[in-house]
This record gives structure tokens, C-alpha cells and sequence, in this order.
């Protein structure tokens, strides 16, 4: 399978949404750090960047080997 321009162009916007929505439990996170929780807001902050960077490379996988992934919709 070739590569396809609109699939690319979903999977960045998929993978933009995706960020946005980690980045409000970023900001969360943060907000516990500022609370004294460092432990669990830094754990949160760790937790929600790799959530976005394996969503990201799942999906701009699936879009150059155009293999489909469970759960990836």
C-alpha cells in the first residue's frame, strides 16, 4: 500500500487532538507539583508525554506501513 496524503493528514490531526487532551493532564500534573505532590505530578507529566509520544509514533506508523492497530481508531 502506498502512501496516501489524506491518511497523513488525519493521522496529524488525530495525533494533534491526542496532544491537546495529554496536555490538560500535563497541566494537572503540574498543579499537583505546585501543591507539594511532587512524586505523583511528576509521575503524571512522565505518564501523559509518553501516552502522546507512543499515540504519535503508532499513528505515523500505521499511516507508512499502512498496517491497522487495534484500538487505534
Amino acid at each position: 500500500m502506498g502512501f496516501n496524503t489524506k491518511d497523513a493528514v488525519d493521522a496529524a490531526r488525530d495525533i494533534a487532538t491526542n496532544a491537546v487532551e495529554k496536555a490538560s493532564d500535563i497541566v494537572e500534573s503540574a498543579s499537583g507539583i505546585i501543591r507539594g505532590d511532587i512524586a505523583a505530578g511528576t509521575e503524571g507529566i512522565v505518564h501523559s508525554a509518553t501516552d502522546i509520544a507512543t499515540y504519535a509514533f503508532e499513528r505515523t506508523k500505521e499511516v507508512f506501513t499502512g498496517a491497522e492497530e487495534d484500538g487505534l481508531d
